[in-house]
This record gives structure tokens, sequence and C-alpha cells, in this order.
């Protein structure tokens, strides 16, 4: 898993460089859901549902909790698998927060993390903090008042120490170290990688590869939609967009292609250390980000919206036995765990919001056609609210005040908002009712109440 990677970077060319030619090969080889949608566009409420199952509101976890005061005693699919003999092994960013802990939750057989990075850099004597100049103060509306937070910007800096020493290339060399392990048991690796997530920190040899210059820029960058819900000027990402200058955008853009190439080049080590070892064939590869990044689009920065540059994910599933294929239908984070499971044949006892898709996977069949949902609830603490549905190519949000509207398949870069237009008025009274519904069931706190003019 990668953080914040864009869901079009899949297949994406700058000049004649491939962005992702390691995630292409398993697309053309496996099956590439094209539009898959995360749960939150927030690292831990985002990573704790594709963990369990459950959308962030049945988890509680909603916000980016990770001293875990809002964590509950949910199983994750970390403990279904060693309960069904799985040695596992977590190496990376534990943006996972349960109760108790994901580490304590099981016998790991390895387990790197955020800390040990820390500690290997100051035994090394570097340091991994980002430097001042790519942090931005924005003022967010946290628990009913807003407080001055700050956030990573779109200031790009070089990594000058030595490659081994980048976070995620040294979390894949913690990876394959494992792989390369005897193993008694079939096993189970988590590998959750921190690019192409922000500061923008790029080796030069990565930034080689993306010339700005060679950038097309599409026509939503620094551009809201028409009719814009007033509050979306008030949130973070437009602060953080705003903040930014017209010229720094293809340079953003090119740091989160170099980033995203340099976690490419990272699964291909995984891939290649997996061929070497005659695993390659008997096992089950799972590629995802935990949510995307808007890089200027709708006027933006960052994640925490319910635009489609920061709800879907690249996602691909590559299995010997499966059925090769392109599958368009909208699915969701939530249709993951149930999908492992069923590829697995590991039976936990439990049901789940999502569906299985191992018969897409094994037969190339399309998954059913159903909603989809995500929500945002703030970041570390309760503020800007937004709920989404996206279903029969239309998109419908609501933040509990105003709402938008877009119809994906005629407008895909969602710059016309359609909500309160009397001729979509069926269509958004529907959707809002799917909402409302879902999110009833789902013990949602916030008020669906709308008077329709």
């Amino acid at each position: 898993m990668t953080d914040q990677q864009r869901f079009d970077t899949l297949f994406a060319k700058v000049g004649n460089q491939e962005v992702t030619p390691t995630w292409n090969t398993l697309a053309n080889d496996g099956v590439y859901f094209s539009n898959t949608y995360t749960s939150c566009p927030l690292c831990v409420p985002a990573r704790t549902s594709l963990a369990t199952g459950m959308n962030p509101l049945r988890t509680g976890m909603v916000l980016n909790d990770l001293p875990g005061k809002l964590a509950k005693a949910h199983t994750s699919l970390h403990r279904m698998l060693y309960e069904a003999g799985y040695d596992v092994a977590h190496i990376g960013v534990n943006h996972i927060s349960l109760d108790p802990k994901l580490e304590l939750s099981l016998p790991f057989s390895a387990w790197e993390d955020d800390h040990s990075y820390e500690a290997y850099a100051a035994a090394e004597g570097f340091s991994c903090k980002a430097h001042p100049s790519q942090r931005s103060q924005v003022s967010e509306l946290c628990d009913g008042t807003y407080e001055n937070r700050m956030y990573s910007n779109t200031r790009v800096r070089p990594f000058d120490d030595d490659l081994s020493r980048f976070k995620d290339v040294w979390f894949t060399d913690k990876a394959l170290a494992f792989i390369r392990k005897d193993h008694a048991k079939p096993f189970a690796l988590f590998v959750c990688l921190w690019a192409p997530h922000p500061p923008l920190v790029v080796p030069p040899a990565y930034q080689a590869l993306f010339n700005p210059d060679d950038i097309h820029l599409g026509d939503t960058i620094s551009c809201p939609a028409i009719r814009e819900p007033q509050n979306r000027r008030n949130g973070a990402a437009r602060q953080l967009g705003a903040n930014t200058e017209p010229s720094m955008w293809k340079k953003a853009w090119a740091a989160h292609y170099a980033l995203t190439r340099l976690c490419d080049d990272q699964l291909n080590r995984l891939v290649q250390e997996l061929k070497q070892q005659d695993l390659f064939d008997d096992t089950l590869l799972v590629c995802t980000a935990d949510h995307g990044e808007q890089l200027g689009e709708h006027a933006m920065y960052q994640k925490m919206e319910m635009y489609e540059s920061a709800v879907r994910v690249p996602a691909v599933i590559h299995l010997t036995d499966a059925t090769s294929s392109v599958q368009n239908t909208p699915i969701s984070h939530l249709d993951f765990v149930p999908t492992i499971l069923d590829l697995l044949d590991v039976a936990c006892g439990q049901s789940f919001e999502g569906s299985s898709l191992a018969h897409t996977i094994l037969e190339g069949t399309p998954p059913p056609i159903k909603p989809v949902f995500s929500v945002y609830n703030g970041n570390h603490a309760i503020g800007d609210i937004r709920r989404m549905i996206v279903h029969e190519g239309w998109k419908y949000v609501w933040d509990g005040m105003e709402a938008e509207l877009f119809h994906l398949e005629k407008d895909p870069g969602e710059s016309i908002n359609l909500s309160g237009l009397d001729q979509y008025r069926q269509r958004e009274q529907q959707l809002h009712r799917m909402l409302s519904t879902w999110a009833r069931q789902s013990n949602d706190w916030i008020d669906y109440t709308r008077t329709w003019a």
C-alpha cells in the first residue's frame, strides 16, 4: 500500500517515462479496478476501515487518531489471517488504530513501523523531520471553533542522503529480508509505504525522471467547481491550495510522480524477490493506496474532500489463477477484506458491509452494481463534514447544510455542481435518501434534514 497516491498515476506517462511500470504490468496480468473508492479521504480512518472491512462510522475511528482515543476492539485482517494459520508481518507506516493496538493484537513474525525508522535514523545520525519551509499554517474547524494547524505544503526539497536511507527503501529492505526467511507456514506480508504523501522530499535520481515542463495540467487546476458550496472555501484543502503559487503546481505534480515511481520500484523489488524465491505464482498480491491527492484540482491540495482525485484510489489484484480484466464498475475499499478471505479460503465467522469480488477476479465477471459511500469528519478533531454516495454514474455529497451533485459520466472533472437544479431534482432526492438511509444504519450523528425549494 502507498499513501496518498492518485488513481490516475497508473498508466500515466510524462514524456516517454512511465510513472508506474510495475503496477501497470500487474494490472495487465491481473485485475485492474479502475473505479475504486476509499471509505475516507484521510489516513487513519481509511486504513483502519481497510483493515477491518468496516466503514469509519462503524469502527468509530473517524479522525486521524494515532494515539487511539477513539479506538475500539475490532478484528483486523491481520488477526483473521493469523488465526487461519498464517505468519503475519507488518512492514511500514502503521496508521491503523484499534484497541488493543495492532502491534499488540497478535505475535507478528516481523514488525517495523515509523518508530523503527526513526530509531534507525537516530542511530545513523541523520534527521527524518520535515524542513520548516515545507509546512504551512491553515485555520481549521476543530470541535466548533477555528484553530491554527500546520500542514505539509507543495514545496519540493531534495533527499540529499544515500537512497538506502530513504524511508520506503528502508522499509522495502526489511520486507525483502522477511520474504527470504525460511517459512514453515504461508505468510501474509503487509507492506505500507509512506510516499507519495507530502512533505515532498524527493531523491534527485527520481526527480530527474519527470520534467515539470513536460506535465500538462488539467482544466480544473486552481479552478473551483461552478456553484461550489460556500464552506468548501473554508476547508484546509482549499487554504493549502490558495497558498500555492500557480507556477508551483507542475513542480508538485512532478514530485508526486517521482515519489510514486520510487514506490513502484520498491514494488518491483518485492515482485522480483518473490520470483527469485519461487513464490510469485503462489502469491496473492493486493496493491492499493489509502486515499488520493488533489494536487491543485478545484484549487485544493492534499485530500480531505470528496472530489475524485481525493477519494478514488489505484487498485490492482494479481493472482496466477485470475482472469485478467479491467473492471470499471465502482467498488469500495470495504470489498477488500471479504475478497481476500474468499480468495484464500479463510472463514472468519463475521459478515461484512462490502462484497467479495472473488468471482470477478477468478472468472472476469463484473462486480455487482451498488452504491459506494465515503465519509470525512475533520482531521484531528471533528470539523468539516462530508458524506458521499456514488451510484449509477452520479456523485452526491452532503455536508449537513449544502450539497454537491455531479454527473460523473458527463463531467468526470466535477466542474459543475448540479445540486438544486430543477431538472436533476428527482435524481438528487433519490441519492440523498440512499445516503441518509445508509448513514442511519451506520450510526451517523449528522443531520440529514434538507429543505427542497
